[in-house]
């Protein structure tokens, strides 16, 4: 008896979950006009970003076209820690390099990979830092150039519906 009543509210609990409870999402606005989501899901410590409205021109807009995509994890009490994923990194080295020439002679100098690009971002005050391996040797966090308005937002419904449709096309 007792298996069957948890697992009934096991079922109700599932039943009644909201999948926005799922996902945490920032949207930023740059001074040049693009406006990025950033959509994290809490189970899978996963991110994608997005552009919402795209200023450059050079990108796709919606989910339907994700940016930049990897993990994340939380480090101290105020920042997230972003780390791309190997396809990110790839397909966004194959339109334009993402190291300097001098970052990718040092590694393959070294015999090692390219190191995948990280940012962080600081909770408190949504303020970003971007990985700089300048000089691989004191890898440096540093600011981006411009101002970037960020805010918590509810999670976009079409994010929502490509994730729930990810096998039809509704766009």
């Amino acid at each position: 008896m007792k298996k069957i009543t948890l697992m009934i509210i096991a079922l109700i609990t599932v039943a009644c979950s909201d999948p926005k409870d799922e996902y945490i999402a920032i949207e930023c606005a740059d001074v040049d006009e693009a406006v990025t989501m950033l959509v994290m899901n809490k189970d899978a410590k996963t991110f994608e970003t997005y552009f919402v409205e795209n200023a450059y021109g050079d990108y796709g807009e919606g989910p339907e076209y994700i940016a930049v995509s990897g993990t994340y994890t939380e480090e101290g009490d105020h920042h997230y820690l972003y780390t791309w994923d190997l396809e990110t990194f790839e397909k966004a080295n194959s339109i334009g390099p993402v190291y300097q020439d001098t970052i990718v002679g040092y590694f393959m100098m070294m015999d090692e990979p390219l190191p995948l690009p990280q940012f962080k971002i600081d909770r408190r005050n949504f303020s970003v830092l971007y990985l700089d391996l300048e000089y691989p040797d004191e890898p440096i966090w540093t600011e981006p150039f411009g101002d970037r308005d960020c805010k918590v937002v509810d999670v976009p419904e079409d994010y929502l519906a490509s994730k729930k449709n990810k096998d039809v096309n509704l766009f």
